[in-house]
């Protein structure tokens, strides 16, 4: 397994921290950065989560790009002794980055609702990073995982070179039914109501997924799918209302019958913009993957498969 002492990172400065921890940089891996939890975490941390979230990230992949590509993953535990004290991760660097005057801060989800001083994308590529945030969740759900607590703070965007998205704080990501590495956590404002004070589960997600997506596009923070937000666009991006009309009914639906992320990839799949938009933007090309990396998808019953669970000691 990948871990590594405390005592033998070199750390640099404090780049970040929340309700859980601070991001240390490395002073020695400029691409890498520590994560650790403060004091009163590290007695509610389930180090054999952790080890498990760095055990399967070479199992992760979307749409034949690796876990890299989409998620800020851990690839190590940091240990106190024996205790653990936290993970490294990957540096999110340009271009997930937004200017706020003479800095700069990761361009988070929340951006796209409440632009404040940075500006917004258009339409086209709003509906594409979408479409990335739904393509990322189904790679998770293909695995038997769930995101969890999706806010506007832990997803970072960037429409560069094309319209993509950075999934952030993934010790929240757990298997499906089973114990994450901290107790589930909710965003006030982002929850299911059908699902509040439980823990998450691909539903949750998917309703969590479809709140966002109905949000981002029409850029109202109180939009959600029972409230019928506003999805008429203009010019040619018409023709995605009432696709998208219909999944937001069967969103605000009871649980069990919600839309999946696959289903809200296929309808915001959008090859080229509309009239009046920006000029068509290449797909990424995906890395090669081996067949061991490739994702088991759901059985015919539509239940979500589970490839792998956490290793009993």
């Amino acid at each position: 397994m990948n871990e590594i002492q405390l005592s033998d990172l070199s750390l640099g400065r404090h780049i970040a921290q929340g309700s859980q921890g601070r991001i240390i940089e490395l002073a020695d891996h400029p691409g890498t950065v520590a994560k650790l939890y403060r004091s009163r975490e590290r007695g509610l941390v389930d180090g054999r989560a952790l080890a498990e979230l760095v055990r399967i990230r070479g199992l992760v992949a979307s749409e034949g790009l690796q876990v890299d590509h989409f998620a800020a993953w851990p690839h190590t535990v940091v240990l106190d002794g024996l205790r653990t004290a936290g993970f490294l991760m990957q540096r999110v660097h340009d271009p997930f980055l937004a200017g706020f005057g003479p800095t700069t801060a990761l361009a988070e989800l929340g951006l796209l609702v409440d632009t404040g001083d940075v500006s917004r994308p258009g339409v086209y590529e709003r509906v594409l990073l979408m479409r990335a945030l739904a393509a990322a969740m189904d790679a998770l759900h293909r695995q038997g995982l769930v995101l969890g607590d999706l806010s506007p703070r832990n997803i970072a965007w960037s429409v560069s070179p094309v319209p993509r998205v950075m999934l952030l704080d993934c010790d929240g990501i757990r298997p499906a039914g089973e114990d994450g590495v901290l107790p589930p956590a909710d965003t006030r404002g982002w929850e299911d109501p059908s699902n509040v004070g439980r823990p998450p589960t691909a539903d949750s997600d998917r309703y969590k997924l479809a709140l966002t997506i109905s949000r981002v596009l029409t850029g109202n923070r109180n939009a959600a799918p029972a409230l019928r937000p506003d999805l008429s666009f203009a010019g040619e991006a018409g023709i995605l209302v009432g696709p998208l009309t219909r999944l937001m009914d069967q969103a605000a639906g009871p649980p069990g019958l919600r839309p999946t992320a696959s289903q809200w990839a296929t309808v915001l799949d959008v090859r080229s913009p509309w009239a009046g938009g920006s000029q068509p933007m290449a797909p990424p090309t995906p890395a090669p993957m081996s067949p061991a990396m490739r994702s088991r998808g759901s059985s015919p019953s539509g239940e979500i498969l589970r490839p792998f669970r956490r290793q009993s000691r």
